[in-house]
C-alpha cells in the first residue's frame, strides 16, 4: 500500500481532436510531526492524444504508481461522449484492477471541473459525487441500472444505453444530476432533462419511486404526489408497421394541499383524469426524443428479437426503430389524500 495511490474519481475530457486530457483525485494521508495523519486530496491531471498517454504523462508527475481499483466515479464530458465513448472507457477497462461497478456519468462540459470542486460536507469528491447519483436513483430521476453492464450493451444491436448527465450547479462548489445521456451504439445522441427522465424510468420494467409536483390543485394551486410504479410490460404488434404498446401504473399519495380546500372522491378522481393525461402527453414526448436520438434505452429491439428472431433477421434495427410506433399508456391511481381531508 506504500508504493502505490489510489484513485478515487477520474474525469476524461476531450478537449480537441485527439487531445485529451485526464484528471485524477489521489485521497493521501500526510504524517505529521506529533504521528498523525492528516487527509490531503490532490487532484491532478495529465494530457495526451489519448486516455493511456495521458495517464503516462500524469503518471510522471505522481511520486508512486496510480491505481484504479478503489475508483468509484468515472465522467466523461459531452464533447468525448458524442465522439466516441468507448475510447473513453477502453483505458480503464484494460486495467487488470479496474472494478466493473464503477459509476459512469457524462457531464456537461468539463470533466475536470467536477472533479476539482470542493464539497464543504465531503472530504472525497468520490463520495459526494456517488451519494448524489444514489439519491437520484432513489429519487427515480435516473435509472437504477447495472455499471459493469455497459459495454455489453454497447457491443449489442437492440438496447442502448442510458448514462446519468450532470452539470455544475449554480450553488458554489455542487454538481446536480440533470437527466441522463442518450446513447446509440458507442456515441451518445440525445439528453432527457429531469423531467423527461423521470418519464423514462417510470416505463423501465423495474418498481420504482419518487415524486412529482405538477398544478392540477383547486385554485391553480401546485400539489405534491409521491408515487410509485409497477406493472411495467410492452405489447408488440409486429404485423405491418411495429407498434409498441408501453404500459405502466402509478400509485400516487398526495403529500399536500395548498388551496386548504378540502378534497372530496370527486376531486381525486379528476386529479386522476389529469394526471393521466399530463403523463401520457409527457411520455409521447420523451418516446420521441428517445427516436430522434436513436436511442433504445426500453430495448424494444432485444424483445422484438426474442418474440420472432426470423423478422429480427431481416430486419435493419439501426434504420427502423426511428420509425416504430411507440404508445404509451398509463393509469394513475391515488390513494390517500392526506389526514387533513
Amino acid at each position: 500500500m506504500k508504493d502505490i495511490r489510489m484513485v478515487h474519481t477520474a474525469g476524461v475530457d476531450l478537449i480537441t481532436h485527439n487531445h485529451i486530457r485526464l484528471t485524477v483525485s489521489i485521497p493521501t494521508v500526510k504524517s505529521s510531526v506529533e504521528s498523525q495523519g492528516s487527509v490531503v486530496i490532490p487532484k491532478l491531471s495529465g494530457e495526451g492524444h489519448s486516455v493511456q498517454e495521458a495517464s503516462m504523462n500524469l503518471q510522471k508527475v505522481v511520486s508512486q504508481h496510480m491505481d484504479l481499483r478503489e475508483t468509484r466515479i468515472l465522467l466523461v464530458n459531452r464533447k468525448f461522449a458524442e465522439h466516441n465513448l468507448y475510447e473513453g472507457l477502453d483505458f480503464f477497462y484494460r486495467e487488470a484492477h479496474y472494478p466493473v461497478n464503477v459509476y459512469i456519468a457524462v457531464t456537461d462540459s468539463s470533466a475536470q471541473d467536477i472533479v476539482q470542486l470542493q464539497v464543504e460536507d465531503r472530504s472525497l469528491i468520490s463520495e459526494y459525487l456517488y451519494d448524489l447519483l444514489i439519491s437520484s436513483e432513489e429519487q427515480g430521476l435516473i435509472p437504477n441500472s447495472a455499471p459493469y453492464l455497459i459495454m455489453p450493451v454497447m457491443a449489442t444491436t437492440g438496447i442502448d444505453n442510458v448514462l446519468p448527465y450532470i452539470r455544475k450547479s449554480s450553488l458554489k462548489d455542487r454538481a446536480m444530476v440533470d437527466g441522463v445521456a442518450l446513447f446509440h451504439d458507442a456515441k451518445m445522441t440525445g439528453h432527457l432533462n429531469n423531467v423527461y427522465s423521470k418519464m423514462f424510468v417510470m416505463f423501465m420494467n423495474t418498481k420504482t419511486y419518487g415524486s412529482l409536483t405538477e398544478k392540477i390543485g383547486a385554485k391553480d394551486t401546485y400539489n405534491t404526489f409521491m408515487f410509485r410504479t409497477s406493472g411495467h410490460h410492452i405489447k408488440l404488434n409486429t404485423k405491418g408497421r411495429i407498434q409498441a404498446d408501453l404500459y405502466t401504473s402509478i400509485t400516487c399519495e398526495l403529500i399536500d394541499n395548498p388551496s386548504g380546500v378540502r378534497i372530496k372522491k370527486s376531486d381525486t378522481d379528476e386529479m386522476e383524469r389529469q394526471l393521466e393525461q399530463l403523463l401520457t402527453k409527457r411520455a409521447e414526448e420523451m418516446l420521441s426524443q428517445l427516436q430522434q436520438a436513436n436511442c433504445d434505452g426500453l430495448g424494444i429491439g432485444q424483445r422484438i428479437k426474442g418474440m420472432n428472431d426470423n423478422l429480427w433477421k431481416k430486419m435493419n434495427w439501426n434504420e427502423q426503430y426511428p420509425h416504430i410506433k411507440m404508445v404509451p399508456h398509463i393509469e394513475v391511481k391515488i390513494e390517500n389524500h392526506g389526514l387533513l381531508n
